[in-house]
Parts: C-alpha cells; sequence; structure tokens
C-alpha cells in the first residue's frame, strides 16, 4: 500500500486540487437546496442511469490503471464530461459552453504535473547516451561506485533499460509511474534505468527508428542495452517471418498496430521480456556484499 506522504509528494499540486473543484459545480447546484432552483427539474433526465455508467467506469479503470495519477486524470474526465452531459439535459447550454471554455483555461494553465515520486531513472542526454553505448557513463550512485571498486578487474555486464518518450505525450507521462516503479525494485550495480526525451534529441530517435509523430505507435518505448548494445524493446517488434505467414495485406497492418498500440505496459510485463529477475540473481553471485 501506497504512504501517505508519497501520494502527498505525488498530488499535492494546483492541477489535481483544482479538479476537485471542477468535478463539483454540478453535484453542488443540483442538490444544494438554496441552489437547485437555478436547474429546470421538470425535465428529470435519467440521472441514476447516468451515474451508473459514470461510476461504473471510474470503478473499472481503479481496477485497471497502473498509478494513483492515471486514475485521478481518467475519473476528472468523465465527471467533467459527466458536469458537461447534465448543463445540456437540463437546457443550460450556456454553462456547458462556458464549463467547456474554463475546462480548456485551465487545461493549458495547469497541465498534469510529471511524475513525482520515488524513482531511480536517469535524466540522460544524447552525450550520455553514447556515454553508456561505450561503457563510460559514470554517474552512478555511491551503492553502485562502491560495488564496482569490489569487483576489480572482474568483467562484469552492464545493462540499462532506457525509457524513451517525448515531452507532449500523455501516454509517455502516464507510463513514467510503472517504469519508475520498476527501478526502485530492480535497480543494482549492473542493471541501470535511464530516460532521454526525443522531442528534446530528435536524432536518438532517428538513430533508434522511433516515429515522433502525433499518431506514433512506437512511443512511450523501453529498450535494454547490454554492454551498449540493443538486446529488447518494448514494444516488441513484428518479425517479418511472423508477418510473412499472413497473406492477406490488412491483416498484416491490423497485427503490427495491435502489438505496438495494445502491447502490455504493466511492471509485470517489463519484468519479464527483460529477465529482470535473472539479471538481479545473477548480480547477486557476482557481488553479495552489494545486496
Amino acid at each position: 500500500m501506497t504512504p501517505l506522504s508519497e501520494l502527498y509528494q505525488r498530488l499535492f499540486f494546483p492541477h489535481y486540487i483544482i479538479n476537485v473543484f471542477f468535478c463539483l459545480p454540478y453535484f453542488i447546484i443540483r442538490y444544494v437546496p438554496t441552489l437547485k432552483n437555478y436547474l429546470d427539474l421538470s425535465l428529470e433526465p435519467p440521472e441514476t442511469k447516468i451515474y451508473f455508467v459514470i461510476g461504473g467506469l471510474i470503478i473499472l479503470k481503479f481496477r485497471t490503471l497502473a498509478s494513483t495519477e492515471e486514475w485521478l486524470s481518467i475519473s476528472f474526465s468523465y465527471l467533467k464530461i459527466l458536469t458537461l452531459i447534465m448543463f445540456y439535459l437540463y437546457g443550460k447550454t450556456l454553462w456547458a459552453v462556458l464549463y467547456a471554455i474554463a475546462m480548456g483555461v485551465f487545461f493549458v494553465v495547469f497541465p498534469q504535473p510529471p511524475y513525482q515520486g520515488p524513482t531511480k531513472i536517469f535524466e540522460l542526454s544524447d552525450q550520455d547516451l553514447l556515454n553508456i553505448r561505450h561503457n563510460k557513463f559514470h554517474e552512478l550512485d555511491e551503492n553502485d561506485k562502491k560495488s564496482e571498486k569490489g569487483k576489480g578487474k572482474e568483467q562484469v555486464d552492464q545493462y540499462w533499460i532506457i525509457f524513451f518518450y517525448t515531452t507532449w505525450s500523455k501516454t509517455c507521462e502516464v507510463f513514467e509511474f510503472t517504469v519508475a516503479k520498476t527501478s526502485v525494485k530492480y535497480t543494482s550495480s549492473e542493471v541501470h534505468f535511464g530516460k532521454i526525451a526525443l522531442d528534446l534529441y530528435p536524432s536518438v530517435a532517428e538513430e533508434y527508428e522511433i516515429s515522433l509523430s502525433p499518431t506514433s505507435l512506437d512511443l512511450p518505448a523501453l529498450i535494454l542495452l547490454k554492454n551498449g548494445r540493443e538486446t529488447g524493446r518494448l514494444p516488441k517488434r513484428v518479425e517479418d517471418e511472423q508477418l510473412g505467414q499472413i497473406k492477406n495485406q490488412r491483416l498484416r497492418n491490423a497485427k503490427v498496430t495491435w502489438d505496438r498500440l495494445g502491447w502490455d505496459r504493466s511492471m509485470k510485463s517489463i519484468v519479464e521480456t527483460f529477465k529482470l529477475d535473472t539479471l538481479n540473481k545473477k548480480d547477486i553471485l557476482i557481488n553479495p556484499a552489494a545486496n
């Protein structure tokens, strides 16, 4: 269970606080006795059914989404949509328009803040990534430095899981929580986590064949580097041999789209794809003092 102190660190921002107030106007006007006369209650829209649908979606998302931030973002969106629908059904079209404009202004002025919780992900530049590829990146924490000294001249493989993202992608922003949680649990003297903003370093995106198009299915992306060489990637690339077995071009395109769009973004998927449990066991065998 997430400690309250961590939730406070992650969620006590104007974006989340103001969003709570944005979700209340309809309920205040609808149920406060001195204000409900502002609504034409003779219309009696199917409120109960709408409440059940919105509530059901919020509960469903709570069971499926990875982070509190993502769930809150989705829940706020549903409740604000509910407010727009109810204003419209009650004939308050002007209220709905003004509310939509206010939401747009709020979105621009108070965007959702980046993840602020525990993490062991290094923020990288293109030069840092180049150094990692040549095993020359040395900005490790003190524990890693001590463990590196304890190994003497023994050659040890270095693994880097690089999170490729863009600052404008909502999906990347949400996925960072999962990568951060994974980094806290699996960072070791051999396994490290980094992230690089591709909109700041487009040449890196080109080098790793990651599209920066607004409709790109390549983002977010995780790439595992072993001693600087790519040995794994999420989302996984569909092999030509697999596509060759599908004769219909539309089915080929559908498979590529599904594999890139519908891939599992859970921590379990990251661990299994990159075999992090195996790498950590290997580190314990090589350097038991560090664990």
